[in-house]
């Protein structure tokens, strides 16, 4: 009666069928090649992708219309392979986004969101800040928030892809003890690894897919590894981990009690000989990845000595590592290891380019035929290499990235997790490459988190913690427990450690606004020594007054901003609404009226931005740009470039008189200010603004809809575009109509000076008043101080600069920082 069904037929990524079924409280292993159809199904399932036909039943009952929203409502959550976290939210904040009760309006409680994230976090044995940045995370860690994630969502079927690729033995030993209080639930388990010694531990059937078709479903105790391999593979695979013996030459690199601050790594001595695999073990954090990169130059050596080949060097940046003959292909694959949109060709030559490049111009035929001896050699299966490296499974794309750094022609080869998220035949080949790169004379570090591969692969293998290396076994001594014994050190050890759960110091997140006023206050220092009748009564009013519009135009674009777009249109919509106003009032329509009114237009302005943008998926900043000259045109047209004149006494002031206007103009934009920072504060619709800023894919497979969320920003940017020309054109007998050029620029510098990302995801409305108040103040402090205002916007421009260095300079020292304070004791 508990029988969960998912039926899926003809799904072109995955044809011709494919069959699983899912019973409450059981664990269901699903695993197949890559390419077989797994991560595709796991997608339909979830909502993310739609099949071409068959039927999905969940209780019996046939899922319709089937969306991210739709498979959380239905309790249907997944963990995905690679993290789809939101970089720029905190960790509370990504969690909550799964787990709460839908409602845009819906008040947000920071102090439960923290106490939940915490509870769950503890559940899955990640000591990790609830308030830190996700984007700070490392790979792991961001595969236990996901975990956590899942898990807060309360889910009747939950899927983990390849859960523990990047997890320690330590965090999988806690994930399987999660799963089995799921699994006492009554939660249904899809359970989809490459590391088949793991599914007898937990699995109770297991499920083959290949060439996206079901094989076969057995009970896990009725079938042996080497049956599973066959029926994955379709044929008899030889051993994972091949036969070699070692015979290794002259020292390629070694270590002298290398030391670097930044990452954490302290006292690490090695030696890699020529044709020697050294493994490189440690739990998560204990700066196995953080020793590849300074190697690498990626985060240069503050202290020890590096030599290659006898020889002292000193590796300041990858290009100097490059030039020694180091190769490092590092353990996100998708984000550092390829170039997804291009081609393999493209792919494999991109650190070689100079050799095939003449006066500056790549020699594509030789390039293209370098990249098919590769494609042969490696068994790169592809359809050609001009075919984009995303078109490949897992499995093809690590084949790329290595052929990338072999042909650079290494002599030390570094390998980060080099068979991660990879099935069994593409891990065989991976291991096979290794040893014969290791027989040609390629001296290689490899790290992995699997200690079956650690073991079997390695001549050596050095094991880390706390950012040291604390031991170097033999190849006969290598056992697993050793080594988890080694890295796990005893009760007492005196090491400081390099606790990935210590938040970094948040200077980024609290203090970039911290940019916009110190020069402020800077400026209005240099004005009240120089000429302090600036601060005059009516010059401060008239500043306020001046900028008050601007301050709103700019809340507006804060919000296209946040959202990961942008609006040039905003000064043309201006003109639009301001024109609009004055034409009303002269033909008698009432003042209060006339409010609504323009925002009106203003919104729908902006809605025909949000419904080419959010619906059609056009880029905003063409959409933008043609709204920008279209509607400027068509103002100019309708009215041949006259201004609205005449108008009536009552439209100025809003006939309530100069003064008592002048203080509603003010304060009603900064009511807007201080209602928007609310809404994007404490209403689930202005987090789910950031979450589509900082990762569209993401926030739409947590049930938020990007379209919808773009469609209202860009409408509320309209209607506040609106707003602002009504108070603008009241302070004037007249209304020009070419109202507004250069405003679009002048909100935008505002708010990337105020410290918003302008690829979206980060920023406040503090930092957009600050930057208002900072632009804005300069033309009218230059008269003051006698300058020539030609100044204004080359300042202007060395302000906006200043501030962008400032952000990079900022997150560089919280990454510093965070680090440092990483490997303090306690």
């Amino acid at each position: 009666d508990d029988l969960e069904r998912f039926t899926y037929a003809r799904h072109r990524a995955a044809s011709p069928y494919t069959v699983l079924e899912l019973l409450a409280g059981e664990v269901h292993a699903l695993v197949g090649e890559n390419g077989a159809g797994k991560s595709t199904l796991i997608r339909i399932v979830t909502g993310a992708v739609q099949p071409d036909g068959g039927e999905m039943l969940l209780a019996g009952e046939p899922i319709r219309e089937h969306t991210p929203r739709r498979a959380r409502e239905l309790g249907i959550a997944a963990i995905y392979q690679q993290p789809a976290l939101f970089p720029e939210l905190t960790v509370a904040e990504n969690i909550a986004l799964a787990s709460e009760s839908a409602g845009g309006w819906r008040r947000i409680d920071w102090a439960g969101r923290k106490r939940r994230a915490a509870e769950l976090l503890a559940r899955v044995g990640a000591r990790i800040d609830p308030e830190r940045e996700a984007g700070s995370l490392s790979m792991p860690q961001q595969q236990l928030v996901e975990i956590a994630r899942a898990l807060g969502a309360s889910s009747r079927v939950l899927i983990f892809d390849e859960p523990t690729a990047s997890l320690s033995e330590e965090d999988t030993r806690n994930l399987f003890r999660v799963i089995r209080e799921l699994r006492s639930e009554d939660v249904g388990i899809v359970y989809i690894s490459h590391r088949l010694e793991e599914l007898p531990a937990i699995a109770d059937r297991v499920t083959v897919l290949r060439d996206g078709r079901t094989i076969d479903t057995r009970p896990m105790a009725a079938i042996d590894r080497q049956q599973l391999i066959r029926m994955m593979v379709g044929r008899e695979l030889s051993a994972v981990f091949p036969e070699r013996t070692s015979a290794p030459g002259e020292t390629v690199l070694d270590l002298r009690a290398v030391r670097c601050g930044a990452t954490g790594v302290r006292d690490a001595s090695l030696t890699v000989r020529a044709g020697e695999i050294v493994g490189l073990a440690g739990l998560v954090g204990a700066g196995r990845t953080e020793l590849a990169r300074v190697v690498f130059g990626l985060t240069p050596a503050d202290g020890g000595e590096i030599r290659v080949r006898g020889k002292r060097v000193s590796i300041s940046d990858p290009a100097a590592a490059i030039a020694l003959g180091i190769a490092y292909l590092p353990e996100d694959r998708r984000r550092h290891g390829v170039v997804p949109e291009m081609a393999v060709a493209s792919n494999v030559t991109l650190a070689s380019l100079p050799s095939f490049s003449h006066g500056g111009s790549v020699d594509r035929r030789r390039e293209i035929t370098a990249a098919a001896d590769w494609v042969r050699d490696l068994e790169i299966k592809t359809p050609s290499v001009f075919t984009p490296v995303a078109e490949l499974s897992g499995g093809n794309q690590q084949k790329v990235a290595l052929s990338r750094w072999l042909a650079t022609s290494p002599s030390l080869l570094i390998l980060d997790e080099p068979t991660q998220g990879i099935d069994i035949g593409a891990k065989a080949e991976i291991h096979t490459i290794i040893s014969e790169l290791a027989a040609r004379g390629v001296a290689i570090l490899m790290i992995s988190s699997e200690l079956p591969e650690i073991v079997g692969m390695s001549d050596r293998v050095a094991v880390m913690r706390a950012g040291s290396i604390v031991e170097v076994l033999e190849r006969e001594d290598a056992t697993q427990e050793r080594i988890l014994a080694s890295a796990l050190g005893q009760p007492g050890d005196d090491l400081r450690t390099l606790d990935p759960t210590r938040p970094p110091m948040r200077l980024a997140s609290y203090k970039r606004e911290a940019a916009p006023a110190i020069a402020l206050g800077a400026l209005l220092l240099v004005v009240a020594v120089a000429a302090p009748s600036f601060f005059s009564g009516s010059n401060l009013r008239d500043l306020a007054l001046n900028n008050a519009p601007v301050l709103l135009v700019a809340v507006g674009m804060t919000l296209v901003i946040l959202a990961g777009e942008i609006d040039i249109s905003v000064g043309s919509q201006f003109a639009i609404c301001a024109v609009l106003a004055a034409t009303l009032a002269k033909g008698g329509v009432p003042v209060p009226m006339l409010i609504p009114l323009t925002a009106l237009l203003g919104a729908a302005l902006g809605a025909v931005n949000g419904a080419l943008v959010g619906w059609l998926r056009l880029p905003s900043i063409i959409v933008t740009l043609a709204m920008l000259v279209a509607w400027r045109d068509a103002l100019r047209w309708s009215t041949e470039g006259a201004w609205v004149q005449g108008l009536p006494s009552g439209f100025q002031w809003f006939g309530v008189g100069q003064s008592a206007a002048q203080s509603m103009i003010v304060i009603a934009a900064l009511a807007v200010t201080a209602g928007a920072a609310w809404f994007l504060r404490q209403i689930s619709a202005g987090r789910a603004v950031y979450a589509v800023g900082s990762d569209a894919e993401a926030a739409r497979l947590a049930g938020i809809e990007p379209p919808r969320v773009i469609f209202w920003v860009f409408t509320a940017s309209g209607a506040l575009v609106g707003l602002a020309a009504l108070l603008n054109a009241v302070r004037f007998s007249s209304v020009p109509s070419n109202a507004g050029i250069g405003l679009e620029m002048k909100v935008i510098a505002a708010v990337v000076v105020g410290g918003a990302a302008i690829t979206g995801g980060r920023g406040n409305l503090l930092g957009t008043l600050l930057g208002v108040a900072l632009l804005g103040t300069v033309g009218t402090a230059l008269t003051y101080l006698g300058i020539n205002p030609f100044w204004e916007r080359a300042i202007q421009g060395a302000i906006i600069l200043a501030a962008l260095v400032s952000d990079v300079a900022v997150g560089r020292l919280e990454h510093h920082v965070g680090r440092v304070g990483a490997t303090r004791p306690g």
